[in-house]
């Protein structure tokens, strides 16, 4: 007999988004003979909550349902044998989402002191729920106190071999226009070595003029997927507000090196297999690009891609069939 489970998220489904692409892989990779998945969330094809709002939250724009309908939402959950939440803050503050021992609920974001703090007040519930997890340590440190935490990482499909690393110059940022991205450090590193043969180009949302930039905005996944893998070097300069670090999964596994910016969360996702500049630091940023442009970094990039087999999909699911298993 199979199981009916529900993945919840205040998200919409239509946009692109990091928690919406993690709903998405989880109904591709588990077993469909065992299990029945349905979402609830803005724009659902199942249980639809509406049309999104885009609202300002912790330095993004977000698209999301800030209230719900009550019908929906009580329909869904007596559908449902196992209830995944994601992202709870509005769906048990706003919507009074209730919360029982067939709940699992996922943290994905990093928050500010202040919204980790308000969040803590205002979720308290999520201790009625079977477990909650967490897809990183700076993701975790928003769960309500006095309960246990379980990581389990954001995943994505390799496909990469050794094979598709060349080296080069060829350098790629990936980000939205907002400062704790860092466009702004990016763009002077591409000053600073305008001198030398370095190709530039940045994936973002705005149409942003940059002397020596070849700026994509917003490009479909097909274009997405062919800068990846024409570049070299990806650089993570983001300077703070992230948890996790998934387009630096993806970069290496496109055939990248990544360097990132020394901040823990991404400290976390690589370890020792990362190469780092100090945040927000243009000399120690130029120091690292320099240094990966004018040697052999094979090594290095065949490590990163091993380190980063512990994000394939293959391997976490397992830990969601675990977890949903024991409900």
């Amino acid at each position: 007999m199979s199981t009916n489970l529900l993945l919840v998220s205040p998200y919409s489904l239509n946009y692109f988004g990091g928690v919406q692409n993690q709903l998405l892989l989880i109904k591709k990779f588990l077993p469909k003979e065992d299990y029945n998945l349905k979402f609830l969330c803005p724009d659902s094809p199942d249980f639809n909550l509406g049309k999104p709002i885009k609202m300002p939250f912790n330095g993004s724009v977000a698209p999301i349902a800030l209230f719900a309908n009550k019908k929906t939402i009580l329909k869904a959950i007596s559908w449902a044998d196992v209830v995944h939440l994601h992202e709870p803050f509005i769906p048990i503050f706003f919507w009074r989402f209730p919360i029982d021992k067939r709940t699992i609920i996922s943290h994905h974001a990093s928050l500010s002191i202040l919204l980790s703090s308000i969040q803590k007040k205002l979720i308290k519930k999520e201790r009625h729920a079977h477990a909650v997890t967490a897809v990183s340590k700076e993701a975790s440190k928003h769960v309500v106190s006095s309960v246990d935490v379980q990581i389990v990482p954001n995943a994505i499909e390799l496909t990469n071999n050794s094979q598709n690393f060349s080296g080069g110059s060829d350098i790629l940022f990936i980000g939205r226009n907002e400062k704790r991205k860092n466009y702004e450090l990016y763009e002077q590193l591409s000053l600073v070595t305008k001198n030398k043969n370095y190709n530039f180009r940045a994936i973002t949302n705005q149409n942003i003029h940059s002397e020596n930039i070849s700026v994509f905005v917003n490009p479909d996944n097909g274009i997405k997927e062919r800068l990846l893998k024409k570049s070299s070097i990806y650089l993570a300069v983001n300077t703070h507000g992230e948890s996790f670090g998934i387009t630096i999964v993806e970069a290496i596994n496109s055939g990248c090196i990544a360097i990132c910016s020394d901040i823990q969360p991404f400290i976390e996702l690589l370890e020792e297999s990362g190469v780092y500049f100090k945040n927000n630091d243009l000399e120690s940023l130029t120091l690292a690009v320099e240094d990966i442009i004018s040697n052999d970094v094979t090594n290095i990039y065949l490590k990163q891609l091993k380190h980063i087999r512990k994000y394939d999909i293959d391997k976490v699911i397992t830990s969601w069939i675990s977890l949903y298993s024991q409900i």
